[in-house]
């Protein structure tokens, strides 16, 4: 419990776990280790997780909108906690005396309602108030909109120092009477398990002579997590392990990684899980990495306690982010690549330079010394002596000192440094001498042998007449006609008329082929008999047995 004497410094934090509560102990513990008299006012159940060796006061409430289920009155009940948490601090205050106040975070809900004793210590006490520039949420104000303007002006009154651990934008809301002191983030004071890093690459299933690129945390879309995997088609030597979990229903899930290496055809360079490594084992996951991957987006600009681990574990970091604290302390302190944001084509640049560039010695030492909670609370007290002393407090941590930076490393072109693809070279072969064109053999015409007694058609002469003999039979009745083509089987073998000029048979028609040549009579066709012919019968046949015959 507090004595009655003033105390130096007195820190507000309603809140029990979180980012915020955990600021608020590490400043706690630097401040007291300073050598000056501390004093916390906290909730109950702020004590039960972290072990305080300064006095607290658990006279803050909190929980106060767990139990009710209307949105409107969990509105209610945090507005009352907020005027019921600032009233008693600025109570203790008043009892306390101290010379400087530090708020945990920034809390403007109902603050016309308890800025007004805050302002009176300012006025008569010349208490200094500062605060962690943690912004609070808004959807637990209420009243009009000329109330929460009214409010978020007064909130500001009291406070002439902001620590904050990111860098403002130009269009910050903060007036110019505060000023603003960026602060390093202290290292995490937990104790390591050390583990075997061979055994930890095993796990990953990552190819011998693969350089490995570790993104550990929360799986988040500001990461660009996607342009490193992309980044590694122009790194083939490279490998990337993605270790961490999405907390967020807003963000990418893992799968989404997953298949856009897999459609990239980088399955096997790209390691995903969402295993939890506890934080006694977070740096012997670092040295199994070669690298460090912090490639936040351009709207990005606070800092990450990553630099710390991997300060640590002595591997370089392939950062970017916005203007931003991080950059500062990677360039000021040589810690790895920066490039620019949101590029997959820089990333590609950072992890070749990282591989193949020749990168200056970090100083690691000096950013141990620098990344402290000391230092984070010798910053605040600074800027108050500033303040009392009237002079003016530099805004960044190393504003003044850019001559003590370590040298930046090039920048090399990942194209450039890929293999060249081997061009096919056509052959040219030398004309050779033209061979001999051979000669066309024509195909033998098969003809039909010609008759060696047959003369030419130029010797040939017309025929000649042969005048027929009228058979006996028929001349005595010389009116009846003739019976065309049966006429001529009257007449005996001997009485038929010769071949001449290979012209025979009936009426003189031509029994041989078209086709065929001149005297030379067909081939017989085989497997055929003869058919039976008229003037192959008996020459005795008379009349009537010629026309049985003919039936």
């Amino acid at each position: 419990m507090p004595s009655n004497d003033p105390v130096d410094i007195l820190i507000q934090c309603p809140g029990s776990h979180g980012v915020i509560p955990d600021h608020v102990h590490e400043q706690a513990s630097a401040l007291q280790n300073l050598g000056l008299k501390i004093l916390v006012l906290c909730c109950p159940a702020f004590l039960r997780s972290r072990n305080a060796t300064y006095p607290t006061i658990p006279c803050m409430s909190e929980g106060a909108t767990t139990n009710r289920t209307n949105a409107f009155a969990r509105k209610i009940g945090k507005a009352l906690q907020t005027v019921r948490n600032q009233l008693v601090f600025a109570l203790e205050v008043y009892k306390n005396r101290p010379a400087l106040v530090l708020s945990a975070s920034h809390v403007d809900s109902q603050s016309p309602l308890w800025v007004w004793p805050h302002l009176l210590m300012i006025l008569f006490r010349k208490t200094i108030y500062a605060m962690n520039l943690h912004f609070s949420n808004r959807d637990h104000h209420l009243g009009p909109k000329w109330w929460q303007k009214l409010g978020e002006s007064l909130s500001y009154k009291p406070f002439r120092i902001a620590v904050a651990h990111k860098r403002l934008p130009s269009n910050n809301p903060l007036p110019k009477y505060i000023r603003t002191v960026e602060v390093p983030i202290g290292p995490e004071k937990t104790a390591q398990i050390r583990e075997n890093p061979k055994k930890i690459r095993q796990k990953w299933k990552v190819a011998r002579g693969k350089k490995i690129f570790l993104a550990f945390g929360h799986i988040r879309n500001h990461k660009n997590l996607d342009l490193v995997i992309r980044a590694l088609l122009e790194n083939p030597q490279a490998a990337l392990v993605i270790l961490g979990r999405v907390s967020n229903h807003r963000d990418r899930p893992l799968k989404y990684y997953q298949m856009l290496a897999d459609d990239l055809g980088l399955s096997k360079r790209v390691y995903i899980s969402d295993e939890f490594v506890p934080d006694e084992k977070r740096q012997s996951y670092f040295e199994a990495a070669d690298f460090i991957v912090s490639t936040y987006s351009g709207g990005f600009h606070s800092q990450t306690a990553t630099l710390a681990t991997a300060a640590n574990a002595r591997r370089y970091v392939l950062a970017s982010s916005g203007d931003s604290p991080m950059h500062d302390l990677v360039q000021h302190f040589g810690l790895g690549v920066f490039v620019e944001p949101d590029s997959s084509e820089a990333v590609a640049d950072g992890m070749a330079t990282l591989l193949h560039g020749d990168l200056p010695e970090a100083n690691w030492e000096g950013f141990e010394a620098h990344a402290t909670w000391e230092t984070n609370v010798t910053r605040l007290l600074e800027a108050a002596a500033d303040l009392v002393g009237g002079r003016p407090t530099p805004s960044r941590q190393f504003e003044g000192y850019e001559d003590e930076a370590v040298p930046l490393p090039t920048l090399l072109s990942a194209r450039a440094l890929l293999p060249a693809k081997p061009q096919k070279i056509s052959k040219r072969k030398e004309p050779a001498a033209p061979k001999p064109r051979p000669v066309a053999r024509k195909k033998p015409v098969k003809r039909l042998a010609t008759a060696k007694s047959a003369p030419s058609p130029a010797t040939l002469e017309a025929p000649t007449p042969v005048p027929l003999e009228t058979p006996a039979s028929l001349a005595m009745d010389p009116a009846q006609p003739v019976f065309p083509g049966f006429d001529a089987a009257l007449e005996t073998p001997s009485q038929q008329p010769a071949l001449v000029n290979g012209v025979n048979g009936v009426n003189g028609h031509n029994k041989t082929s078209k086709n065929s040549e001149v005297g030379v009579s067909p081939k017989p066709r085989r497997g055929r008999k003869p058919r039976t012919r008229v003037a192959d019968l008996e020459p005795t046949l008379d009349r009537q047995s010629i026309g049985a015959v003919a039936v």
